[in-house]
């Protein structure tokens, strides 16, 4: 499940957990999800709504984890939900905790190491950087609210990738 639950948050454009946490099959329209970050929502006087398309893997993962689908259930039953913003905060941190740590064991199976619910969004960045789509993209994808802040985002992750290669050089 762990590992399904992070394949979703990867194809999700790397939803946030705690948004993750609170998509209903009401925020699925028209073949994609569309919800608009909690983050930006406060901080922020312009508020996007993000959209997702719904893919193949997406449905498959819903179908096998999710809830029944009518329109106010939560996609997953992956919390108990609460209407009290600071239970749920107190929830979505020991989901987060419990998550991560159930995703650092499928990840050391199969060689992959210091994984967690994030790297997910690093990884939807990361790849779709790589494989040369617009930065604008991207941004929008994330949720970001300006392109500064996008190619701030991407640059840690190559700078990551080089020490991360400067010490494969070392390792001998």
């Amino acid at each position: 499940m762990y590992r399904d639950i992070w394949m979703f948050i990867y194809f999700c454009n790397g939803i946030n957990i705690g948004d993750l946490l609170c998509l209903k099959f009401s925020n699925i329209v028209d073949g994609e999800i569309c919800f608009i970050r909690k983050k930006t929502e406060r901080t922020t006087k312009t508020v996007k709504e993000i959209r997702a398309t719904l893919t193949k893997n997406m449905k498959e993962i819903i179908r096998r984890w999710g809830n029944e689908p009518k329109p106010n259930n939560y996609i997953f039953p992956l919390i108990v939900q609460t209407n009290d913003i600071e239970l749920f905060s107190k929830r979505k941190k020991a989901f987060v905790k419990t998550f991560n740590k159930n995703i650092r064991i499928v990840g050391a199976a199969v060689g992959i190491f210091d994984i967690t619910s994030y790297t997910a969004r690093h990884s939807f960045a990361t790849v779709l950087k790589r494989k040369g789509s617009n930065i604008a993209f991207i941004s929008e994808s994330l949720g970001h609210t300006s392109l500064n802040t996008t190619q701030i985002y991407l640059d840690s992750f190559e700078k990551e990738e080089r020490e991360k290669n400067a010490k494969l050089l070392e390792d001998f």
